[in-house]
Parts: structure tokens; C-alpha cells; sequence
């Protein structure tokens, strides 16, 4: 199972927007292309950036086919329309990460 992670930086001023795109646009798109699976949308409690607030958004993938395919392709399109909305206003970063056994 591999874990596709995007953490949003965002400035105070596109705060609720922001929220409301990533409810209603992002994790359903990512949803329906039947690549992704079990989203989680969460907010960091650490101050990253002055005036901003972070969030982590996250889905799971059977293979990392899967993910690479969504995040270079419909993921790649779903980033550019966010930086048209809200410009430098959001910045991101995504993570590949492999679920590791908690046994040893």
C-alpha cells in the first residue's frame, strides 16, 4: 500500500476557499479516477509559515503506478487549477510514502 501526501501551505486571506476546493473539488476528483482511495484531509498544528495555515491531504494507492498515474496526470491539472485561483496564495509539496509493517 502506498500512501500519496500533498501538504498545502496557505496564506490566512484564501483560508476558507482553500477548504471548501479541496472538499468539493480535489478529494472527489481523486476519488473518482479509481486510482485513489480513502482521503483524509487534516490541518497541521504547527506554524509553518507566518500569516499561513497548513493542511495535509492524503490517499491511498494499491501500487505506485497508481499514484504516479493520478498525480502526473489528473493531479498535475487539479494543481495548475489551483494555482490559477489562488496563485502564490497556496504552495504545496507531495510525498510518495510506503505503509510499513508495525511488526518486526
Amino acid at each position: 500500500m502506498l500512501i500519496l501526501n500533498t501538504s498545502f501551505h496557505v496564506h490566512l486571506n484564501f483560508d476558507s476557499e482553500f477548504k471548501e476546493w479541496v472538499r468539493r473539488t480535489y478529494i472527489p476528483s481523486a476519488v473518482k479516477s479509481g486510482l485513489l482511495t480513502s482521503p483524509r484531509f487534516a490541518a497541521l498544528l504547527i506554524e509553518v509559515q507566518e500569516e499561513c495555515v497548513s493542511y495535509a491531504v492524503s490517499f491511498e494507492a494499491e501500487t505506485a503506478e497508481n499514484a504516479v498515474e493520478w498525480h502526473d496526470n489528473e493531479g498535475a491539472e487539479l494543481r495548475a487549477e489551483l494555482h490559477k485561483r489562488f496563485g502564490e496564495g497556496v504552495v504545496f509539496f507531495t510525498t510518495y510514502m510506503e505503509e510499513l509493517p508495525l511488526d518486526c
